[in-house]
Order: C-alpha cells, then sequence, then structure tokens
C-alpha cells in the first residue's frame, strides 16, 4: 500500500518487453530488500535486482498494457514512492498502485504563482467525486469540478517540484487509480 506522497524522482535507464531500469541517487530506495514493492509512476512493481545506483524490475504484460510504462523512453523521469509502514503519516490516501486507465493531460494551467491547474481527461467519472482522491502518476491529488468526460487537480509547488508534473505538457499520457473505496461501494450495491 501507498499513500501518493512521492519521495523522489527516478530516471529510466532500460526498458524492455519484461525489464524496467530506473537509476535513483536515494539511498533509501537503494538500501531496500529484494522483493519489496515500489510504486513507479504509481504502478506497483516489484524489486527483482539492485546494481550500483538502479532497481531493476520485472514488467507483467497487465501493467505494461495497463498504465503509460510501455511509452517510456531513456532518461524519462518517474515518480518514486516506498511502500507506506504503520509508522508513516497517511498523507495522501490509500493508494494501491493498482492503475486504472491512462489519461491524456487537456489542459495546464498556471493560475497564481507556485500553483497550477491541470485538466485530464476521464473515461470513468462515476469514480470521481468534487474534494475526493484521485492519483495522478502516483500522486495523491483532490478532485476539482469534475464531469462526465474530464477533471482537474490543483497542484501547489511543492508537489510540482517533487514529482514529474514540471514536464507534463497538453497531450501527455498519465496514469490514474481511482479511489479504492467508491470501487468497493460500486461492487456493493451492484452485488445487491
Amino acid at each position: 500500500m501507498f499513500t501518493g506522497i512521492i519521495k523522489n524522482l527516478g530516471v529510466v535507464k532500460d526498458i524492455s518487453e519484461n525489464s524496467l531500469t530506473i537509476k535513483t541517487e536515494d539511498k533509501e530506495f537503494l538500501n531496500i530488500d529484494l522483493g519489496t514493492s515500489v510504486a513507479v509512476d504509481g504502478v506497483c512493481l516489484t524489486v527483482r535486482d539492485i546494481q550500483e545506483n538502479k532497481l531493476i524490475f520485472q514488467i507483467s504484460n497487465e501493467s505494461r498494457n495497463r498504465s503509460i510504462i510501455k511509452g517510456y523512453k531513456d532518461n524519462v523521469s518517474v515518480n518514486l514512492e516506498l511502500p507506506t509502514t504503520v509508522k508513516d503519516f497517511l498523507s495522501g490516501h490509500i493508494v494501491q498502485g493498482h492503475v486504472d486507465e491512462i489519461s491524456e493531460v487537456l489542459d495546464i494551467t498556471e493560475d497564481k504563482k507556485d500553483l497550477w491547474t491541470f485538466e485530464f481527461n476521464s473515461n470513468n467519472s462515476k469514480y470521481l467525486v468534487d474534494k475526493g482522491s484521485v492519483t495522478v502518476n502516483g500522486v495523491s491529488l483532490t478532485v476539482v469540478n469534475p464531469n462526465k468526460h474530464s477533471f482537474k487537480v490543483a497542484v501547489i509547488d511543492e508537489t510540482y517540484k517533487r514529482t514529474n508534473f514540471q514536464f507534463l505538457q497538453a497531450d501527455s499520457q498519465v496514469n490514474i487509480e481511482y479511489d479504492i473505496i467508491s470501487k468497493y461501494v460500486e461492487r456493493l450495491i451492484n452485488d445487491n
């Protein structure tokens, strides 16, 4: 389980059919045990090997097909998060690392100094509520003004600088994970 609070950025160094290598200088990531889960742009991946300052992950077809991983190129910056522990603050929301869909950035607006509004398309607007939670590229964000086809989020300066949001532009592809609570509620309602 993750919280959507990004710890650091990593850089894609190699991508193949079933392997992903991410470079990081963050010692906390480099000192984890093999088999530990790491969220990479919000996708829960298991560390298969650590070599020098690189994390190596095996990629399943499901992860590749459901996320933006299939479009990664060398030197792309990715958001990294370690799994939460019982001692951590739950500053974001409950994030599983199970991407629901790929979305596209529709618009980016700098509203005020150090505050940006990002608009994304949405194929599953039923899971979005105003002031509810959504995960975009692994980042826990608050939904603003959702409608049938899109939603917005406000991104503060600290989040902007800490994540790969600083590199996004209109037409960029992102991973979306909807709040798990809304999916459980839907399932309960539909099963009765």
